[in-house]
C-alpha cells in the first residue's frame, strides 16, 4: 500500500508540475519585451519541468528501493537546476544588472561540479547516507549563495521603496520575499530530509505534495504580477532610485 501511494504521488505531482509549466508558457508571448520578467517565466517553466520529469523518473525506476544513492542524486539534480533557475530568473527581477556573464559562468561551473559530485556516489555505493550527505554539501553551499544574493538585492529594494514611498510595486516585492522564503526552506529542507532518509517514502511523499502547493503558488503569483512588472519596466531598482 505504501509503495502504491508513493508511485501514485510521484506520477500525479510530476504531471501536475509539468501542467503548471504549460500554464506559464501559454501567456509568455505578451511579455517578450520585458526581458527580465520573460526570462523569469521561461526559467520557471524549466524549473517545473525539471521537477516533473524527475518525479516521473523516480516512479519508473523505483531507485528509492533498489538504488537509494541514485534516487538521492536524481533529487539533488533537479533541486540544483531549480536553484539555478531561481538565481537567473528571480533575482534579476529586483536588480536588472545582477545576471552578468561572470554569474552565469559561475553557476554553470557549480552545476557541472555538483552533478559530478551527486552522481559519483551512486556509482561507488548503492546505499550510503554519509557520502550522500557529503555530496549534498555542494548543493547547500550553492543554495546559500543564491539566497544571499536574493536577500541582499531584496533588502536594497525594500529600503529604497520605503524611503522614497514607491508603493506601486509593493505587492510584487512582498510576493518575491514570500517565494524566496518558501523556496529556501523547501529546497534546503527537502534535500536534507532526502539525504537523511534514503529509503523512507512517506516523508518524501509529503514533500511532493507540499512542493506542488508551493509551485502552484509561485506560478499563480508570477503570472498575476505580470501586468504590475510590465508597468514598472520590470526593474524595481530603477523605480525606487
Amino acid at each position: 500500500m505504501e509503495h502504491q501511494f508513493y508511485i501514485i504521488t510521484l506520477i500525479v505531482t510530476g504531471v501536475l508540475n509539468m501542467l503548471i509549466g504549460l500554464f506559464l508558457l501559454k501567456g509568455n508571448k505578451r511579455y517578450r519585451e520585458q526581458k527580465n520578467y520573460y526570462r523569469a517565466r521561461i526559467l520557471t517553466v524549466v524549473w517545473m519541468f525539471a521537477f516533473g520529469i524527475g518525479y516521473v523518473l523516480h516512479a519508473i525506476f523505483h531507485w528509492r528501493y533498489s538504488w537509494p544513492t541514485a534516487a538521492s542524486a536524481l533529487t539533488a539534480t533537479y533541486f540544483h537546476i531549480g536553484a539555478l533557475c531561481f538565481s537567473w530568473g528571480y533575482t534579476p527581477l529586483l536588480n536588472s544588472t545582477y545576471l552578468t556573464k561572470k554569474i552565469m559562468v559561475r553557476d554553470i561551473i557549480m552545476l557541472v561540479v555538483g552533478l559530478i559530485a551527486y552522481w559519483t556516489v551512486p556509482f561507488l555505493r548503492i546505499y550510503s547516507p554519509f557520502y550522500t550527505m557529503f555530496s549534498y554539501l555542494f548543493f547547500f553551499i550553492y543554495a546559500l549563495i543564491v539566497a544571499y544574493a536574493f536577500y541582499s538585492n531584496f533588502n536594497r529594494v525594500s529600503y529604497r521603496r520605503i524611503k522614497i514611498g514607491a508603493g506601486s510595486i509593493g505587492g510584487f516585492i512582498q510576493w518575491l520575499q514570500v517565494c524566496c522564503d518558501l523556496i529556501v526552506l523547501f529546497g534546503i529542507g527537502s534535500v536534507a530530509i532526502t539525504a537523511a532518509f534514503h529509503t523512507e517514502v512517506i516523508p518524501f511523499c509529503l514533500l511532493l505534495i507540499a512542493g506542488f502547493g508551493m509551485f502552484a503558488y509561485i506560478a499563480y503569483s508570477i503570472d498575476k504580477y505580470g501586468p504590475v512588472i510590465t508597468k514598472s519596466e520590470s526593474d524595481p531598482m530603477k523605480i525606487v532610485k
